[in-house]
């Protein structure tokens, strides 16, 4: 992945559009990630679980 960075920037694209391009491919990849394993029982819980403690500990 480095590699296309380095080619984008070389021909021409700004940080801004590399940002974008990689926020894009990270929430893709996300997205991909929740559709695989949100039919295993229980995961919603979890994931709420851990979504609260994530919000409590960065409220610190």
């Amino acid at each position: 992945m480095p590699g296309r960075f380095a080619a984008a920037k070389q021909a021409g694209a700004t940080d801004d559009e590399i940002g974008e391009t990689l926020y894009y491919a990270m929430r893709g990849a996300a997205r991909a990630t929740w559709s695989t394993i949100k039919y295993i029982p229980g995961i919603e819980d979890l994931n709420k679980e851990w979504k609260t403690k994530y919000e409590q500990d960065a409220e610190k």
